[in-house]
């Protein structure tokens, strides 16, 4: 009896070959994530030769800064605007689009088409399957965000020196930019990277639950929102702050590039308050009447300039953990998968 020769099955037996696999599976997401990084670079390192120069032409022609300059003293530089203001809503919203269009897709798709199946049959095992997934990826996303965090650490690091100078130009940069730059934490340095991994993750992980490209990519978007808000609401109290008092109802100044947290009152017991009920009237008055309810001066409450960094490597620290946890979930889930 005739039997028809038996056709071997392609196998992936080495690390190369599987992480050959990822990218090839994936490869239209990950060259499109290239691109747009370089070109977000690009347009990043021409926004600071903009705002340097902008600056520049702010301390030549207001010398003096907000006192006895000419009208156009009264704007902001153009370039300062889009650094400052109109750059922060697509760094805090592009973990979003990764977690949503990189991450999700990442096991879901794979899983939606039955694709996996061929995979999980070859000489390798479900979880080096899944290993080089979200290392091929993860590594892509890592050189991503590497190429856009650069510049914007640049806009920072400028931007914080040059407050500090002297001379016209430091008042020009004090004058024209924000008191404080401490927005730039989650897209500069270490954690402009973790953030955009922990995306990563987070899609992923969801798409190896749910299966469903669409519905991984909807709940990616929003479970990814929810930890950036998250993180902005735990981030002022990972560090102690610095507590400046005064012994009048006048605020003690800022210092120069600190995170003015909030500010108040005091009372002659030490608490603080911060408002306090005076009607409008005089300084003697609104002092009386300050006095009258115990309150006997002033408060701001600020990280210092030095903290920084070290908040920064917090945060960073805090995205890896939850990274770790995540891609330990997703190696342990995938083993226990029943081929659908």
């Amino acid at each position: 009896m005739n039997t028809r020769p038996r056709i071997p099955r392609p196998t992936v037996r080495t690390a190369a070959g599987l992480a050959r696999l990822a990218w090839h599976q994936h490869r239209t997401a990950h060259r499109t994530a290239l691109a747009l990084a370089v070109l977000a670079a690009a347009w990043a390192l021409w926004e600071h030769h903009q705002l340097v120069t902008a600056v520049e032409h702010w301390a030549t022609t207001c010398p003096n800064g907000l006192t006895d300059s000419p009208p156009v003293c009264d704007h902001t530089p153009g370039a300062v605007r889009t650094v400052m203001e109109q750059a922060h809503p697509p760094l805090r919203y592009l973990p979003v689009a990764v977690g949503a269009l990189l991450g999700a897709p990442l096991f879901a798709q794979t899983l939606q088409d039955g694709t996996h199946r061929l995979a999980w049959t070859q000489s390798v095992s479900r979880r080096q399957w899944a290993v080089a997934k979200l290392c091929v990826t993860g590594g892509v996303t890592a050189l991503a965000a590497l190429l856009l965090t650069a510049p914007v650490t640049w806009w920072w690091y400028t931007i914080r020196h040059g407050r500090t100078a002297t001379g016209p130009i430091g008042t020009a940069w004090r004058d024209s930019t924000p008191q404080s730059d401490w927005s730039y934490l989650p897209y500069t340095g270490p954690a402009g990277v973790a953030h955009l991994l922990l995306a990563l993750t987070t899609g992923a992980a969801l798409g190896l639950l749910l299966r469903r490209v669409l519905s991984a990519v909807a709940l990616s978007a929003a479970v990814t929102l929810a930890l950036q808000t998250g993180l902005e609401q735990l981030r002022p109290h990972l560090l102690t702050p610095t507590i400046e008092r005064t012994s009048s109802v006048v605020f003690p100044n800022r210092t120069t590039n600190a995170w003015h947290l909030d500010q108040g009152y005091t009372h002659a017991d030490g608490s603080l308050t911060e408002t306090y009920n005076c009607p409008p009237g005089s300084w003697e008055a609104v002092q009386r009447c300050a006095r009258s309810q115990h309150i006997t001066g002033s408060y701001i409450r600020n990280l210092d300039p030095q903290q920084f960094l070290p908040l920064q490597w917090l945060d960073t620290a805090i995205c890896l953990t939850v990274i770790a946890l995540l891609a330990t979930f997703c190696l342990v889930h995938v083993r226990r998968m029943k081929t659908r």
